[in-house]
Parts: structure tokens; sequence; C-alpha cells
């Protein structure tokens, strides 16, 4: 059983070295498609966040706040 660290550094060491997924997993003694797994949660771990915070400052008067997405959703 490995620890997260070492599937981690195993993932990052897999991107440089130039090799196929089976070609590691052969010279690292590694299931591929438990490999795969590896990948996938460090992909998730790596993911950019869906929200950022937004910080309005306080205004005199009330306004309406309007988010508008790439995709055309419009949020007010």
């Amino acid at each position: 059983m490995r620890t997260s660290e070492e599937k981690m550094l195993a993932v990052e060491a897999w991107r440089t070295s130039g090799l196929s997924q089976n070609e590691y997993c052969k010279t690292l003694g590694v299931k591929r498609t438990t490999f795969a797994n590896w990948v996938s949660r460090n992909r998730r771990k790596q993911a950019v966040p869906n929200f950022v915070r937004v910080t309005i400052p306080p205004v005199a008067i009330s306004t309406a706040v309007e988010v508008i997405y790439p995709n055309g959703v419009i949020i007010k």
C-alpha cells in the first residue's frame, strides 16, 4: 500500500517521464487501472475551484449586481 504522497509523486514523475501510462506502470509495478485512479484523483485535487469570492464594496444607493457567465447565464 502506498501513501497519498507517494501516489502523488508517482503521478508527477509519470507526467515528466515522457512514457505512456502502460510503460510507466510496468516500471513502477502497478496495474494501469490502479494508476489511472491515482491520476484521476490527482487531477481532481489540482482542479480550479468552481467558485470565486467576490467582495462588493458598500454603496450609498441600492444597486443590483449582475454576474454574466461565458455561456450566457446571467445571475442578478
